[in-house]
C-alpha cells in the first residue's frame, strides 16, 4: 500500500483578512472541524485564483498559525487542502494542519493526503472522506471510504 503524497504548503489565500475556505457540510457529529485551502508554490495558487472570481492575496501558512488551530482544536479535524485548481472543484486533496506543521518543520518535499473533500453539486459544500492508502486511491474514492461530514466556518 502506498500512500499518496503532494506537495508542502506553505501558503494561503486570504479574503481582506480571512483565510479562503472550502464550505464543509455540516454533521450532527461533534466537534466541529475546519479545512482551509493551502498551497505549495506560486503557480498554484495563481491557478486558483484565475479560476476564482474574489480578489485573492497570498499570505504565508505560518508555523505559529497551524501550532494554534492545532491546540485550539481539540479533536477536531483540521485540514489544509492542497494545491486546488478552484474553489469549485469535484474532488479536493487534504492533509491534516498537524502533517503540515510535521512536513514544514521537517523541511520536508511532501505531504500525504489523509483526507478527499467531495463536492456535493446540490449545496456546493464539500463532504469529507477519510482517505485510504490503497492502490488506485488518486482517482476517485470507493463507496468504502469513511465519510466523516464536518462543519466549516470561516477563520480570522
Amino acid at each position: 500500500m502506498t500512500a499518496q503524497l503532494v506537495n508542502t504548503p506553505y501558503y494561503v489565500l486570504l479574503d481582506g483578512k480571512h483565510r479562503l475556505c472550502p464550505v464543509l457540510l455540516p454533521t450532527d457529529l461533534k466537534p466541529e472541524g475546519v479545512a482551509i485551502y493551502g498551497f505549495s508554490d506560486k503557480p498554484p495558487y495563481d491557478l486558483f485564483c484565475a479560476n476564482c472570481e474574489l480578489a485573492l492575496t497570498p499570505y504565508p501558512l505560518v508555523k505559529g498559525y497551524l501550532k494554534n488551530q492545532i491546540a485550539d482544536s481539540g479533536d477536531a479535524i483540521q485540514l489544509v487542502v492542497v494545491d486546488a485548481a478552484g474553489p469549485h472543484e469535484s474532488q479536493l486533496n487534504a492533509a491534516t494542519m498537524k502533517s503540515v506543521l510535521e512536513a514544514q518543520e521537517k523541511k520536508s518535499e511532501g505531504v500525504t493526503i489523509s483526507f478527499h473533500l467531495m463536492l456535493d453539486r446540490g449545496s456546493q459544500a464539500y463532504r469529507v472522506e477519510k482517505a485510504s492508502s490503497g492502490p488506485g486511491r488518486d482517482e476517485k474514492p470507493s463507496g468504502a471510504a469513511e465519510s466523516v461530514a464536518i462543519l466549516g466556518r470561516e477563520l480570522s
